[in-house]
């Protein structure tokens, strides 16, 4: 089948879903006539797949999110960076259309600026959050999470005599066996004190001039998985107002934070106890590298004459040229688009329905425009991984539902190579074997299996909730 024939028939799959929702879908079908009048060529495939899958799932969560502000009484929302700049974007303009008395910001953060300046409240638990999981996690990667120096993490590595291990990729036991030899170092505790309270000044000093210290009438908004970045924040600014009470929607939610209040957490698309079909179907990192902002990472604040000002990796985000044609296809259809006071636009189950299509079902479409998007797991930025990772069959096959749990209890011996889009790393190998753009032989079955050891890991969690 012919490149473009593909195209305009995932197209016609996807406009077939968005029959439901007459509103995007001649929004869209407007954005695409308008592209084309104006540049005298189509849109490209990329910025087309945003439009029928992304955008409207932002919009729908926007709505929600705002739907929330006036349920809970809050006058402020603050979409944080970077995974809430576009909700930002849609925000504005149906709080403009809908006449909503609601304040929307955009506040510059990341799970590392708003960690380090809390570090010193309680240090054992600062040494819990640098050492967890991740992709390719090494001992110098952990260490480097504490935002120490090459020379502080030499110091520490030779005093906990791990020189020869500090570049050895660490599975998850691996990784909690080396925080318990951590916790005997001397040394860190003095860094991370160091650069904790040299932080805090500064941080505190920008959330208060941005008013999140002033009361609790507001909502922090953000991608979600885990939130544990709301648990910063607000341990932060209850340094400052003890009375502040923080609470954040998110898109989704694996896990909620050890210790915390469950109901400061309001979900959209599936949370810690229900959506197990959703989760099971949903790539959060190839969400993230789709839903962002141009700029780098939030790394620190710095005092200057009229307040606090953000200081950002110099670095713009990796997938920023992509991101800006996808923000300015946005802009475009959101000018086509007529929000009512009282309605919304868009019903979950339609983006349930397109992400199924686009992360669980991909064609070679999706995985060209999306599957060699980059993407960084950690709480500082580089170390960037193709979001669909080049795997071969043996070890795609791995993945499977029976070997996995096999190779995972110790059983079958084999390594296990990670994919945050795996059924993308599918599509790609069986187009690399056949040559073909005809994925749909040998994809189908893997992608079952994916989705069969996902349903599983999130109904043993959900299991062990109750």
């Amino acid at each position: 089948m012919e490149s473009n024939s593909i195209n305009q028939f995932r197209q016609q799959q996807y406009f077939d879903i968005l029959q439901s929702t007459p509103i995007i879908k001649r929004a869209i079908e407007t954005t695409f006539y308008q592209n084309l009048k104006m540049k005298k060529v189509e849109m490209p495939i990329d910025n087309k797949l945003y439009l029928m899958v992304i955008a409207p799932a932002l919009v729908g969560f926007t709505e929600w999110v705002l739907d929330e502000a006036v349920r809970l009484h809050k006058s402020r929302v603050y979409f944080l960076s970077r995974d809430g700049y576009q909700m930002y974007l849609i925000a504005n303009e149906i709080v403009k259309q809908k006449h909503l008395n609601i304040e929307c910001k955009y506040l510059h953060v990341s799970r590392f600026s708003m960690r380090l300046p809390g570090y010193h409240f309680n240090m054992e638990k600062s040494i819990d959050s640098i050492c967890v999981g991740g992709i390719d996690v090494t001992p110098l990667k952990i260490l480097r999470r504490a935002a120490l120096t090459d020379e502080e993490c030499q110091n520490i590595l030779n005093e906990l005599e791990l020189n020869k291990e500090k570049d050895i990729i660490l599975n998850y036991q691996q990784v909690i066996q080396l925080r318990e030899k951590i916790r005997q170092s001397k040394l860190i505790r003095m860094y991370i004190q160091r650069h904790s309270v040299d932080a805090y000044e500064n941080t505190v000093g920008y959330l208060k001039q941005e008013g999140l210290c002033d009361n609790s009438e507001y909502l922090l908004v953000d991608s979600g998985w885990i939130g544990t970045l709301q648990c910063s924040i607000e341990a932060l600014v209850k340094s400052m107002n003890p009375d502040i009470e923080v609470q954040g929607c998110y898109f989704g939610m694996y896990e909620y934070p050890t210790g915390s209040s469950h109901e400061k957490f309001h979900t959209y698309y599936f949370s810690p106890e229900s959506g197990l079909v959703r989760k099971s179907c949903f790539s959060n990192s190839l969400f993230e590298t789709i839903v962002s902002s141009l700029e780098g990472m939030t790394k620190s604040y710095d005092k200057v004459e009229n307040g606090y000002v953000p200081v950002m990796n110099d670095a713009r985000n990796p997938n920023a040229d992509q991101m800006k044609k996808n923000i300015a296809a946005l802009q475009m259809l959101l000018a086509q688009i007529s929000f009512e006071k009282g309605k919304n636009t868009i019903d979950i189950g339609t983006i349930e329905k397109l992400f199924y299509l686009f992360m669980s079902e991909p064609s070679i479409v999706e995985v060209k425009a999306y599957g060699d998007n980059l993407f960084s797991d950690d709480v500082i930025d580089g170390n960037y991984k193709k979001t669909a990772a080049e795997l071969t069959w043996e070890q795609i096959r791995n993945q499977r539902f029976l070997r996995r749990m096999m190779i995972v209890s110790g059983v079958r011996k084999a390594t296990l190579y990670e994919s945050a889009w795996l059924e993308g790393s599918i599509v790609k190998a069986e187009f690399r074997e056949n040559k073909s753009e005809d994925t749909v032989r040998k994809t189908q079955l893997e992608s079952l299996h994916v989705r069969i050891y996902k349903y599983f890991v999130f109904l043993r969690k959900q299991l062990k909730r109750k």
